[in-house]
């Protein structure tokens, strides 16, 4: 585990009782193998051959998930399956309702709604063709936004009817915000897009000019970088969000960057930003590190986190960071200390879900649904603290 440390936090270092690095210095290892202890586990559960899409838990304490091997799973507090529907192969990731209808896509152009039950409530035909994607959509009043290969798309929770379609084309990989104000956040082409709730487009990040569409015959051209990540409000309203292989971005609602973060990855950045009540932003960069940055954008603290990293970091109530690295679920503190890590028994690209009671939940690649218990308390109140915002992954900004 390494440990490095901005300038800004030089003067802190003989208060820290382990060995750390500042910046532009030569970092320091220590193995920390007396603080490793392993969290308790209450259950694990295998349930299928793979799972990629995020965990969402329900107002009574169900967790759901959904697999590759083309079933809804939905089990309870106990570890218990309380029942299964297929619907066909998904990296996708689902959402509930406020009623508890659970919403999901699959790989080849349908979206589905299920009861609580686990009835289907109704299947919607949005994309004639494969929409293969690790993506999460966002719930408002009305309806369900989802990517698609061509376009955003305006689903009626009602009965699954797309009442529209954006020109402008979406990244497979992402998820979809909805702010306060009602507008969409989305990725694609190469560009961040906002949209209103009727489809209207609003602006782009970097902005899409009038010759820009005339060169390219009418047709959004693509943009510089892909927006992979799900896009995030902070507590000033900038929004962050992870670019490519290798980005960290902070941009204003007025399609200005405010600054960027670049450090090269192996893989997409598939891990959305979380922030913290105190307005810190913690990412889990492609290139195996967990950073930590202030809203002006100077990095306080990294970890190396000893491999992949794909996964939404969780904040616990008291501060606490709980993130997948390599094949561990790690805990930390606020100031980057690792208290624990736990090996989970294969690499994490489902985001991981935080009960109220403080339990954590997380299904590895192996299809393993494992339940830990954190003693750091549920999720954290602030504008942003695990993937998709909520518990329910509604994808929607918190109020304030």
């Amino acid at each position: 585990m390494t440990l490095r440390k901005s300038r800004a936090s030089q003067r802190l270092l003989l208060l820290i009782p382990f060995v750390v690095a500042v910046a532009g210095c030569k970092p320091s290892t220590e193995s920390h193998s007396d603080k490793n202890a392993e969290l308790p586990k209450k259950w694990e559960l295998t349930l299928c051959n793979r799972s990629e899409g995020g965990l969402a838990l329900s107002d009574d304490g169900t967790i759901v998930i959904a697999c590759q091997d083309g079933f809804v799973y939905a089990v309870d507090s106990s570890g218990k399956l309380q029942w299964k529907t297929y619907i066909g192969a998904t990296l996708a990731s689902p959402a509930i309702g406020p009623d508890g209808a659970i919403y999901i896509p699959n790989n080849n152009g349908a979206v589905y709604a299920l009861n609580r039950s686990g009835s289907q409530r109704w299947k919607s035909i949005v994309y004639e063709g494969n929409t293969l994607g690790h993506n999460a959509g966002a719930i408002g009043n009305s309806f369900l936004f989802t990517p698609s290969r061509d376009g955003l798309k305006a689903v009626n929770l009602s009965d699954g009817r797309v009442e529209w379609t954006t020109q402008l084309g979406t990244e497979q990989w992402g998820a979809v915000t909805l702010l306060n104000d009602g507008t969409v956040l989305f990725g694609g082409h190469g560009r961040l897009n906002a949209v209103n709730t009727r489809g209207d487009s609003l602006w782009q990040y970097p902005a899409l000019t009038d010759q820009a569409l005339q060169r390219n015959g009418g047709f959004p051209p693509p943009g510089p970088f892909a927006a992979v990540s799900g896009i995030v409000p902070g507590l000033d309203h900038t929004l962050y969000m992870g670019m490519g292989h290798n980005a960290l971005a902070a941009v204003g609602q007025d399609a200005v960057l405010r600054w960027q973060f670049d450090s090269r990855g192996t893989t997409l950045n598939t891990a959305s930003p979380v922030i913290s009540s105190d307005g810190t932003i913690y990412f889990a960069h492609s290139n195996g590190h967990l950073y930590a940055f202030d809203s002006l954008g100077t990095k306080k603290w990294d970890l190396d986190m000893l491999g992949q990293v794909a996964a939404t970091p969780l904040l616990a109530s008291d501060g606490t960071i709980f993130v997948m690295g390599a094949h561990y679920l790690w805990v930390v503190t606020p100031s980057g200390q690792v208290l624990s890590k736990q090996d989970v028994g294969s690499v994490i690209t489902s985001s991981p879900t935080l009960a109220p009671d403080g339990t954590i939940y997380v299904i590895n690649e192996l299809g393993v649904l494992a339940a830990y218990t954190g003693g750091h308390g549920g999720l954290m109140d602030s504008p942003w603290p695990k993937f998709q915002a909520d518990l329910s992954n509604s994808g929607n900004e918190r109020p304030r």
